[in-house]
């Protein structure tokens, strides 16, 4: 429209005798010229101007990988550079900002739904049957590939080193007291009905509570003596067994034989299976109900998390530390990746498409450069006129 009234200008104050028209015409000769120019500018970036095929025209389609390439290094290098990431994330307590977020109502249930939606999501997974095979061929062969012996051995080895074994045997024993101590009367009941006809009540009694008192007196102090040398046959017992389960052939091939016949066994495996898919549906069910027990739960450890997160600055420092670290790891190692993005998603486009596209997301500036280069064009043009007016 510019361009229109440029040319009506210049037609209207062509050859006219007032002072004035000579100005004007000058605005419109140069306003054209100005208008032209950036028309032909602007267009040779996106296509050939009137489909002629001028060189160094339609520069984007032509030169779209390049560019594309060009844009993909200057994203990797001026936005994905570690040292610019890791300037950006140390300037802030992103832990500290994790943990306030937490403790907001929209940030505390997003994060809750999230990990709901992901338990459902793994929970229906399940229900299908690719799934279901999959996860059973691969179960299957890394339990044939399991050594079950030194595993085995490994594991006493773990709790013996650590005198974990001991605090197991402690709480076996006090729960031994505790079982003998609530069944008494249902082990003199058994007693009693088995003894023989001919031995009187009052001494089958005697002897199964002093039994019963004996077997319970000797259960607490094997719990509260550490060093009672049962606790020592216990100790070197379970070492023996450990090196004996990755030292010992027979041990190795028994344990060999409980794993095949495990494996092979389709009725325990129906039944493992049972049980698990019992629980899935249990945690869909569950995660579908109003009073979600799961949601509440994940509820409750988002807000502790999220409470001792904002009051622990040590533990923020940690975060913050690993949050640079990795990120800066994951950057050097991907950033080229990450960029290429950007210059794969252009090489897929069609020369025309991008074109398209690139014109469209700028039209609106593209728009003020030819009405800047009019009127521009249109100024300068006066300039000139002034000068030779004033000066030839």
């Amino acid at each position: 429209m510019l361009l229109i009234l440029m040319f009506a200008l210049f037609l209207l104050t062509w050859r006219r005798p007032e002072a004035w028209a000579a100005w004007v015409h000058a605005f419109a000769e140069a306003g054209m010229i100005g208008a032209l120019a950036d028309w032909f500018a602007v267009v040779a970036l996106f296509r050939h101007p009137l489909g002629l095929p001028i060189p160094h025209t339609a520069i984007i389609p032509r030169r779209k990988n390049e560019i594309g390439l060009s844009l993909a290094r200057f994203i990797a290098d001026n936005f994905l550079h570690p040292a610019v990431v890791q300037q950006k994330l140390e300037s802030v307590n992103l832990a500290r900002k994790s943990a306030v977020w937490l403790q907001s109502g929209p940030g505390h249930e997003r994060v809750v739904q999230t990990m709901a939606n992901l338990l459902g999501w793994m929970a229906g997974a399940w229900q299908e049957s690719s799934v279901r095979s999959f996860v059973k061929r691969l179960s299957r062969g890394q339990l044939e590939r399991l050594d079950l012996a030194p595993l085995m051995g490994n594991i006493l080895d773990w709790l013996v080193q650590g005198g974990r074994h001991q605090q197991v045997l402690t709480q076996a024993l006090r729960y031994a007291v505790i079982l003998l101590h609530d069944h008494r009367e249902t082990i003199r009941g058994n007693v009693q009905r088995e003894s023989p006809w001919w031995l009187p009540g009052f001494i089958d009694d005697r002897i199964v509570q002093q039994m019963l008192n004996r077997i319970e007196t000797l259960l607490l102090q094997m719990s509260l003596d550490p060093d009672h040398p049962v606790r020592s046959d216990f100790d070197r017992i379970l070492r023996d067994w450990a090196g004996d389960l990755r030292t010992s052939k027979e041990l190795h091939r028994a344990a060999e034989e409980f794993k095949r016949a495990a494996l092979e066994n389709e009725d325990l495996q129906d039944y493992l299976y049972g049980l698990w898919m019992n629980l899935v549906d249990g945690m869909q069910t569950d995660l579908q109900s109003g009073d979600s027990a799961i949601r509440a739960q994940l509820g409750a450890f988002v807000s502790s998390l999220a409470r001792e997160l904002s009051v622990d600055g040590d533990m923020q420092a940690l975060v913050n530390r690993w949050l640079v670290d990795s990120s800066i790891a994951l950057l050097e190692d991907n950033r080229h990746a990450v960029a290429s993005l950007v210059s794969d998603t252009v090489a897929s486009w069609d020369g025309d498409e991008t074109s398209e596209r690139v014109e469209l997301a700028i039209g609106h500036d593209l728009q003020y450069i030819r009405i800047n280069g009019t009127l521009v064009g249109g100024l300068v043009g006066v300039i000139i006129f002034a000068f030779k007016h004033f000066w030839a």
